[in-house]
Parts: C-alpha cells; sequence; structure tokens
C-alpha cells in the first residue's frame, strides 16, 4: 500500500497519536522481520500502512493513524533515507506531533553505528608506492621496469608453451592501478576517516584490508605477452606471483591500514592483530582477497583439507584459507552488531568496487547504510560519479548517500 490509501482515518487525540504510532511501528516491524524481508523505510512504511488498515477493519481504533500521517507515509515510502531518518521526519513538527517524533526517534537512534572503512591501505597511496625504491617489489620504479618471463602458457587452461632463457623475453609489470591512487585525492579520503574516528560518535570501526596470497601461492598475476584477443583462450600470457607487482600480498610492505591515518591515530594499525581500540572505540581489522567483504564464497579442496572453508576472507598470515575463518557478517554479528543492531556508515577506496560490492552485499543481508561520499574517492571523477550512481540505484530505500 502507498499514498493511494483513501480510505476514512479516525481522528486521535495527541497523547493517543503517540501511542498508537508506536505500537503500529513495532507491529509493523516485526512484521517486515518476521517476512525475512529488508528493514527499508519503503518496507516500514508500506507494513504500517497495511498494519493501520487492518486494525481499522477489526475496529482497533486505538492503532489507528490520523490522515497527515497516512499522507506522509505513503510519500516516505519512496524515500531513499534510512530508517532513523525517516522516522524522525515523518510526522511534521508542529506542536501536537513533536513529542510523537521524539519518541519515535529515541527508540531507532538507539541502533549502533558502524564506521565501515574499505580498503584504505597503503598500497593504494599512489604517493606511498612512488616513494618505495626502484628495486623494491611493488614500487612504482619497480613496476615500470621490464622484468624476465621464463614462461608463457595458455590463458584459460594454463598449459606451458614455451620456455624462456634470461633475458630473452622481458615486460613491464604495469597494470595502471597499481600504481596507486592520486595521492591528494587519497589524502582527501585519509582526512575523512580522521574526521569520522574523532568527532563520528561510532560505536564501532571495522577496517577492510586486500590481503593477497604469498608469493608461492597457487594464485597468480596475468600479463599479456601479444596482442592475441583476450577472448582466445590460447592466448599467451605470463603468470606472475602477486608480491613481484604489489604491495598488498602476505607480507606486503602495502597491507597496512594507511600511514597517513597512522600518523594521526597511532592506535590504528592492523599489525597487532584482528582487535583493537582507537581512542576507546574497539575495531575490527579483517582481510580479504576480493572486492566484497561479505563474501561468503567456500572452497573444498586439498589446501582446505577436503573441507568447506571461507575462500577469500579472514585469511591466514600466508593469505590462505584458515579452518576457524568467519564471515564478516558472522564476526559483526557476535559483536552484536547485525543487521536488526547496527547501520554501516561506509568511507573507503574504490568507491566503484570495493566500496560499492560491500555496502551493497550488506543492504542484501538487511543492513541499512550510509554512504559518506567525501569519504570516498575511485581511479578518476567519472569512476566515482558511476560507483555513487550505482549504490543509490541498487542500495534503494536501504542506503542514504551523504556529502
Amino acid at each position: 500500500m502507498g499514498s493511494g490509501n483513501s480510505r476514512a482515518s479516525v481522528a486521535v487525540s495527541p497523547v493517543q497519536s503517540d501511542d498508537a504510532l508506536d505500537v503500529a511501528y513495532a507491529r509493523a516491524r516485526a512484521k517486515v522481520l518476521k517476512a525475512g524481508g529488508p528493514k527499508t523505510p519503503a518496507a516500514l512504511a508500506n507494513a504500517l500502512l497495511d498494519d493501520d488498515a487492518t486494525t481499522a477493519d477489526d475496529g482497533e481504533d486505538a492503532h489507528v493513524i490520523d490522515e497527515d500521517t497516512h499522507k506522509t507515509l505513503g510519500k516516505a515510502a519512496t524515500d531513499g533515507r534510512t530508517v532513523t531518518n525517516f522516522w524522525k521526519k515523518m510526522v511534521p513538527a508542529d506542536g501536537d506531533t513533536v513529542a510523537k517524533a521524539k519518541v519515535i526517534a529515541q527508540g531507532l537512534d538507539a541502533k549502533k553505528k558502524v564506521l565501515m572503512v574499505i580498503d584504505v591501505q597503503d598500497g593504494y597511496d599512489g604517493d606511498f608506492v612512488s616513494s618505495l625504491p626502484a628495486d623494491a617489489p611493488g614500487s612504482l620504479g619497480y613496476i615500470q621496469s621490464k622484468h624476465d618471463i621464463r614462461q608463457s602458457v595458455e590463458l584459460a587452461s594454463q598449459a606451458p608453451i614455451e620456455q624462456f632463457a634470461a633475458g630473452q623475453k622481458r615486460i613491464k609489470l604495469d597494470k595502471v592501478w597499481n600504481r596507486g591512487l592520486d595521492g591528494a585525492s587519497f589524502g582527501r579520503v585519509t582526512d575523512r576517516v580522521v574526521k569520522e574516528i574523532k568527532v563520528g560518535g561510532y560505536d564501532f570501526i571495522c577496517f577492510t584490508y586486500d590481503y593477497l596470497e604469498k608469493s608461492t601461492g597457487d594464485e597468480k598475476g596475468v600479463f599479456p605477452l601479444d596482442k592475441t584477443p583476450w577472448s582466445d583462450p590460447k592466448k599467451p600470457v605470463a603468470l606472475v606471483a602477486y608480491g613481484k607487482y604489489l604491495t598488498i600480498n602476505a607480507g606486503g610492505c602495502g597491507t597496512d591500514v594507511s600511514g597517513r591515518i597512522r600518523r594521526e591515530l597511532p592506535e590504528v594499525t592492523n599489525a597487532r592483530g584482528a582487535d583493537n581500540t582507537v581512542l576507546g572505540t574497539p575495531c575490527l581489522y579483517i582481510r580479504k582477497q576480493v572486492d566484497d567483504g561479505f563474501n561468503e564464497r567456500r572452497e573444498t579442496s586439498e589446501r582446505t583439507r577436503g573441507e568447506s572453508w571461507l575462500d577469500d576472507i579472514d585469511l591466514d598470515d600466508n593469505g590462505l584459507p584458515q579452518p576457524k575463518a568467519q564471515s564478516l557478517v558472522e564476526k559483526l554479528t557476535a559483536r552484536g552488531l547485525g543487521p536488526d543492531e547496527a547501520t554501516l556508515h561506509f568511507v573507503g577506496v574504490v568507491t566503484n568496487r570495493c566500496v560499492a560490492s560491500t555496502l551493497l552485499h550488506g543492504v542484501s543481508l538487511g543492513y541499512e547504510a550510509v554512504l559518506l561520499e567525501g569519504g570516498c574517492c575511485a581511479a578518476d571523477d567519472k569512476q566515482h560519479v558511476d560507483g555513487v550512481k550505482n549504490i543509490r540505484e541498487k542500495g534503494g530505500a536501504a542506503v542514504e548517500v551523504r556529502p
């Protein structure tokens, strides 16, 4: 149901209205939760309207909402706000209804605030990458120099094609994106992270960071060796260990949270383990190897001892799956920060990939999300704008975008 609801309403006094709306809200929320649906403004508004119509038919006037509130609910059902802001703004703030709005807002403000800091680590800071010695693997100087390739393989099957003698086949390891993000843009993100931690009033902080397999791992980067189309499964490529051209691999110097943040907030570091506190706020650091921090894909193979382990999240020190790994939603829920208990506020890099995929998966799990747009960046302005647009469109009413 929406703003088209035209049934007769029953007038109630301000005191009755407080009680009626509070009860109707609780009933609507319970209905949405029981149905397993997303806890969005639209879902709650429509459930509340539907609940109101049902109770009216039953003659339970104590639960009936007045006509003005019906109109506001119908409009708000299509607004892209968080539930908290929705209920704060649902009722006009006049003398008769301001108390009602405060009561509802107080109840919803009990939801905990979690700051999600996505991949704001040294390895994505262009200034950091370029500051490293030219002979350091993953540095700008290193990836833009030519290096020996000892073997070519087929793209799809990875079957060997040709062996090369020393100096016979040399390529650059520059993929462009591994140069890091523009230093000024990255600095604006770290400044916002510091500000949010210092003054944002968060109950919890979660840092995700990319942590790829060690150099001897099975997974490696793919580099073209000629102009054969990528659509050809037999295209000759070279497989290069992550540690050769990245600093975000296991043991790499770019895995820690950005030094720009650590200089302002020395408590912030993932080097001391998964849990920490910053300015008295508890923190969680979680390793990942995919864009989506909420990824729950599992692997069953020889390296998991034939058991089903999380494949790309909560990895061991070598960047490999481990038996007791937990997904991000499991870790948050265990800390009293499940989808019905917390709202997630996002900053990080890059907007159109890791930030977007983690945020949208969180929404699909039932979380409400706030994107702090000024605390995010991408490889360029267009990709940032596209990322925000994608988040708005796919996140719908469960997402609020703030400057």
